[in-house]
């Protein structure tokens, strides 16, 4: 129920209006004495506080914008010719200072220099300059060969100065050159010199080396340049290079070599009690040089290879773990790929589960590299997770397979799929390195079921991309191997497709096949021929096991036409004579009777093939 207004309440002044009346008497005149009593107060109640926030009653300035007279003035527009001008000649005389008195010399090689580089300087000209370069730099080699512009000059000048120069060149340089191979400019002049050096100069070069190859081989700028000349048997030689290696197995070795050791195990041929403290050394600078990622180096892969071979299980397990993310790394060298396999022999299932994943953007240049190729070949013989390589390795093959098996080392890694150690296609030594990896502890999967389960996956695209294009897998006889390799190992309705494209190949293309300079009909190719040949044998095999032959594939298409053209070549007579010796009685008696209807074809002939296939016929 409403409470209803009382009169004093509708009678009371509005504050509010008396602050905003205009007029000043009403603004202060004071109520009436009854006003008051009756009049609550106001204190307490939230309704009538002062507004918080209250429009001010002060007249606001007006906005006037500024003229453009009353902006300051901009300072002078520099002169950038004037300045440039300063700056060069500031720099001058800071060189001149830092140089001290070699300033001058700077000035007039670059002069010289740039005469050197022009292609127009003739070789009379070109001797007059080294030889005023070479007076020129006599003396203060070690102040310019540091810096970026005279180390230029000074490469120039080892190139085509005589050996004589050369020689006094690192005569002069030789307290240095330890210095120079860890810099960023003068490791090029250290290039040169071992370049263009002579054999007496290249030995005082690597010399410098000595007593700090791990420190040189961990340095970031000397690091490529070291690898480049050790891979270089015209730089380096055999005798160097293991004078070179013996660093990493000891200090003992730094200020004195020992041409008999050649290796890690002729440390300790002699001494026995030498061969711990030898490998805890030689762990020691690997671990150091691996924890700088140094993996690529060819003398680290040599010395990493010698020690998984001859440490303990439990060291090499520690190495292993550092490896397994550089496998591509390793498969570059053989030492490298040697030193790869025994990480997959040896590695846990944990490691070779890493080594995969860290392999698959590169399957395909592995697979093609001439020692990295026996790396996957060594992953087909032990890693048990079979379904991880559907996963990783195959599906890389399979998108690149065509690259793969034109080349030389690919094709053997598609045929170890589908042949594996068949001594057909790989050589007994081969065979005898990778069976080393049969006995590791790791694998627990026996070899026979991992090969068919490896077979299963892959053999289904491998046909595919025969039946896809014949063309390319009979294009010569080592591709023609392969295929006959892959045909053998087949099953199935993907196998029967792959016999009807080849088939149709053969009778229905006009294909000539080069080798040399000699083309030939494909059916008339001797690699070509040799490879019908087994297959058409091998479909004694097949007939045994019931299962679909390439023979009764290629009679079904076989018309008088055809049989007319292939009697004019021997080689195609005899596989027809090939089909009578080895296929069903069904198909030799639809072949006999297709024959029969040619015979006066074939009776002039005298090619060999022509005259027993008449014989076959009667």
């Amino acid at each position: 129920m409403k409470r209803p207004k009382s009169a004093e309440s509708k009678d009371a002044p509005n504050p509010k209006k008396l602050k905003k009346s205009t007029n000043p008497s009403t603004a202060t005149q004071k109520p009436n004495n009854k006003q008051q009593a009756d009049k609550k107060p106001q204190t307490n109640n939230k309704f009538n506080k002062k507004p918080k926030f209250e429009k001010s009653t002060a007249t606001k300035k007006p906005f006037t914008q500024k003229s453009n007279k009353e902006a300051p003035k901009t300072a002078e527009k520099p002169d950038w010719k004037a300045l440039k001008v300063e700056k060069k000649q500031l720099k001058e005389k800071r060189k001149i200072k830092r140089l001290d008195d070699a300033y001058d010399i700077a000035k007039t090689a670059k002069k010289l220099g740039e005469k050197l580089r022009q292609s127009k300087c003739s070789p009379t000209e070109r001797e007059k300059i080294i030889k005023e370069l070479f007076d020129l730099f006599s003396g203060h080699l070690k102040k310019f060969v540091f810096t970026h512009d005279m180390s230029r000059i000074i490469q120039w000048l080892i190139k085509f100065s005589t050996d004589e120069m050369k020689d006094s060149i690192v005569e002069e340089l030789k307290s240095d050159l330890t210095q120079m191979w860890q810099s960023k400019y003068a490791v090029n002049c250290v290039k040169k010199l071992l370049k263009y050096g002579s054999k007496e100069v290249k030995n005082k070069v690597l010399a410098a080396c000595f007593g700090k190859v791990v420190n040189i081989i961990s340095h970031s700028v000397a690091a490529g340049v070291f690898n480049s000349a050790y891979n270089n048997s015209d730089w380096v030689s055999e005798q160097v290079k293991n004078q070179l290696k013996q660093e990493f197995y000891g200090d003992m070795y730094k200020n004195s070599k020992d041409n008999k050791v050649t290796c890690l195990t002729d440390v300790f041929k002699t001494a026995t009690d030498m061969k711990s403290a030898t490998l805890s050394a030689l762990k020691m600078n690997l671990v150091r040089v691996l924890n700088k990622n140094v993996v690529d180096n060819a003398l680290v892969q040599t010395v990493l290879c010698e020690y998984l071979e001859n440490c303990s299980a439990e060291d090499r397990g520690e190495l292993i773990v550092m490896l397994r993310d550089h496998i591509f790394e390793l498969s570059q060298t053989k030492e490298g790929a040697r030193a790869a396999m025994i990480s997959i022999w040896h590695g846990t299932t944990k490691d070779r589960k890493a080594s995969l994943k860290s392999m698959k953007d590169h399957i395909a240049e592995i697979a093609k590299s001439e020692h990295g190729h026996v790396i996957l070949m060594a992953i087909f013989d032990s890693v048990d997770d079979t379904v991880l390589m559907k996963k990783i390795l195959i599906p890389e093959i399979v998108a690149s397979l065509e690259e793969i098996v034109c080349n030389e080392f690919g094709k053997k890694v598609v045929l170890y799929l589908v042949a594996r150690r068949d001594t057909h296609h790989f050589h007994p030594q081969l065979i005898e390195a990778l069976k080393e990896g049969d006995g590791n502890a790791t694998s627990k999967k026996p070899q026979d079921i991992r090969e068919k389960e490896l077979l299963e996956v892959v053999i289904d695209p491998l046909l595919q991309a025969v039946a896809g294009n014949c063309e390319f897998w009979l294009a010569n006889g080592s591709l023609a191997m392969v295929t006959l390799a892959i045909l053998k190992k087949g099953r199935g309705e993907e196998l029967k497709k792959a016999f009807q494209a080849i088939a149709e190949f053969l009778v229905k293309s006009e294909v000539k096949i080069k080798d040399g300079d000699v083309e030939y009909s494909c059916i008339e190719h001797p690699g070509l021929h040799m490879m019908l040949k087994k297959l058409i044998q091998a479909d004694k095999e097949k007939l045994e096991k019931e299962e679909a032959t390439f023979g009764e594939e290629l009679v079904e298409l076989l018309d008088d036409k055809v049989i007319k053209k292939w009697a004019e070549f021997n080689r195609a007579c005899f596989v027809l004579v090939f089909l009578i010796e080895n296929e069903g009685e069904a198909v030799v008696a639809k072949l006999k009777s297709k024959l029969s209807k040619v015979a006066g074809a074939l009776k002039g002939k005298k090619t060999t093939g022509a005259t027993i296939l008449m014989k076959k016929i009667k």
